[in-house]
């Protein structure tokens, strides 16, 4: 679909973004254009992407569409990132995700089915799929985009806390198992974001869950991220503070903190 544009050196640096259309993902991708990377656009919104390209800003990148959660699409999406690059990649931003928030029970059950296909199984096909490349590239990076709701089970946004205590996990266990390999593996945790993800967030959860950061701020913070040396990121002060009580309090009262902070 989209002209796959070559590196302009061997030497320059190159990030694979899933989700890269809009919000975080394009934040990030504009952050790493600037700072004079090679860039990977994907994202399912394939019309954006041309028109990303097309546009100024990216004149070292190339893109294409990608659903996530089709593991023939990742392949070809990996295939096409690797011919513009001549195989390398440095960094891979596991960005895309979706949310729906409600009550469990009432949410539709496609909802349910889509958070798991591209927040579990998506970001682990675009991993398992771009392990080739990462492997041959030297000190090459995964960053995995988890959240806050990973640290404990959020009500109003049970599914999709649970995909992304997936996403701690996977990164967690990679960052030890991919390190034999030369592969950093993070994540960053930000809180709710002022994307269109929270858009029709339920009045409950944002009442404590405020949007504490934009995507420019995130964007800012995953530089930071790869240029540390842990595998996990809080992002926000609320957050830090969450995941500091959840390390030193009993169970049974860091449950009754997240009821109170919901107001459940």
């Amino acid at each position: 679909m989209q002209k796959a544009f070559p590196t302009s050196s061997p030497n320059q640096k190159t990030v694979f973004i899933t989700g890269a259309a809009s919000g975080i993902g394009l934040a990030t991708a504009r952050r790493f254009a600037n700072e004079g990377w090679f860039v990977g656009l994907y994202d399912i919104n394939g019309e954006a992407i041309e028109r990303l390209l097309s546009g100024s800003g990216f004149e070292r990148a190339c893109g294409s569409v990608c659903d996530v959660g089709n593991l023939d699409a990742v392949h070809r999406a990996v295939a096409h990132f690797a011919e513009a690059t001549g195989g390398r990649m440095d960094v891979l931003i596991n960005n895309a995700g979706v949310l729906t928030a409600g009550h469990f029970e009432v949410i539709d059950p496609g909802a349910h089915e889509a958070m798991v296909r591209v927040n579990v199984l998506g970001l682990t096909q675009v991993a398992q799929a771009a392990f080739p490349l990462l492997r041959d590239t030297a000190d090459s990076t995964l960053l995995n985009l988890c959240s806050v709701s990973s640290v404990h089970g959020v009500p109003l946004l049970a599914v999709y806390s649970a995909s992304k205590f997936y996403v701690n996990g996977l990164t967690q266990a990679l960052s030890i198992e991919w390190a034999e390999h030369g592969i950093r593996v993070l994540s960053i945790k930000p809180p709710f974001v002022g994307t269109t993800m929270v858009a029709g967030m339920p009045a409950q959860l944002m009442k404590s869950f405020t949007v504490d950061l934009t995507p420019e701020q995130v964007a800012d913070a995953i530089m930071h991220a790869l240029a540390g040396s842990r595998d996990s990121y809080l992002l926000g002060g609320k957050a830090r503070a969450l995941g500091f009580l959840a390390k030193v309090l009993p169970a049974s009262l860091g449950r009754r903190i997240v009821r109170l902070v919901t107001g459940y």
